[in-house]
């Protein structure tokens, strides 16, 4: 998935019907949600969109924001990094900009957050979201930890609050057309299916460079261990590191279980 891949994208109905040779390879339940999808339409009302808040104004929270702006109004954004969080105040008419998560949070006006920050700022971000009363969208991966998720679990049921994790890769229609062809022999009996990952990052070492103004990189790296600043350590690159993520295998896929970190040959710091 690429940094600017929308998380509530929609399709028209011909490019759906482009997957499939012909409409009699098509579920009925595909058809159904091509239809629906071609004819959603907005709210009606200001009383309809929800106000929102957006945590982690990266390229993956900006158009996670886009997207869902479309059903709501993102009325504040929050980043550690002034310039992504000036930027995406400009794209949503001047929303309110902060640069601790927590200030945000305090605001009543917001009825749910956009949490699109690192991965090691997913659980923790979720969990004070929760605690103030807010529905979450979070991208993935949810957690970094089975006890993450443990936790994380708990804390929907005790506040009864909606959280909803990015899963494009779940989810996304042409997956799931692709998985319905497979599991109902559309395509003949498969004897070997071949998985292909992005590697990321396999250069390095890196030499530390001077802190960009504009970040704030003792906040950015959060509860995880102290590290010099590279520029390859964050924004797109962070997920490439297991101080703050578990590869492509996170960034991509929903594991269940702990990632083996030691088997991880990752960049050289």
């Amino acid at each position: 998935m690429s940094d600017t891949n929308p998380a509530f994208s929609t399709f028209p109905r011909r490019e759906f019907l482009k997957v499939a040779t012909g409409a009699a390879l098509l579920p009925a339940w595909f058809m159904e949600e091509s239809r629906s999808l071609a004819q959603a339409t907005l709210p009606r009302s200001a009383n309809d969109r929800p106000s929102i808040g957006l945590i982690g104004c990266g390229g993956m929270g900006r158009a996670d924001a886009k997207n869902a702006s479309r059903f709501g109004k993102i009325v504040a954004v929050c980043d550690v990094d002034a310039a992504h969080a000036g930027e995406a105040s400009k794209m949503f008419g001047g929303a309110k900009v902060h640069k601790d998560f927590r200030k945000l949070l305090e605001d009543k006006r917001i009825d749910a957050v956009i949490n699109a920050t690192p991965d090691h700022w997913h659980t923790l971000v979720n969990l004070a979201a929760l605690k103030a009363g807010k529905d979450v969208y979070s991208e993935k991966p949810l957690t970094l930890t089975i006890d993450e998720g443990k936790r994380l679990v708990a804390a929907v049921r005790e506040s009864g609050r909606v959280l909803q994790t990015g899963s494009q890769q779940r989810s996304d229609a042409r997956f799931r057309l692709a998985c319905e062809l497979v599991r109902n022999g559309r395509l003949g009996k498969l004897t070997e299916i071949t998985t292909v990952l992005p590697a990321g990052l396999n250069q390095g070492p890196f030499k530390p460079a001077a802190v960009p103004k504009e970040l704030d990189w003792d906040f950015w790296q959060g509860q995880a261990p102290r590290r010099d600043y590279l520029k390859e350590r964050t924004h797109l690159y962070f997920r490439y590191w297991l101080d703050y993520s578990g590869g492509t295998m996170t960034d991509w896929g929903l594991p269940t279980a702990e990632m083996p970190r030691a088997s991880y040959a990752g960049p050289k710091s």
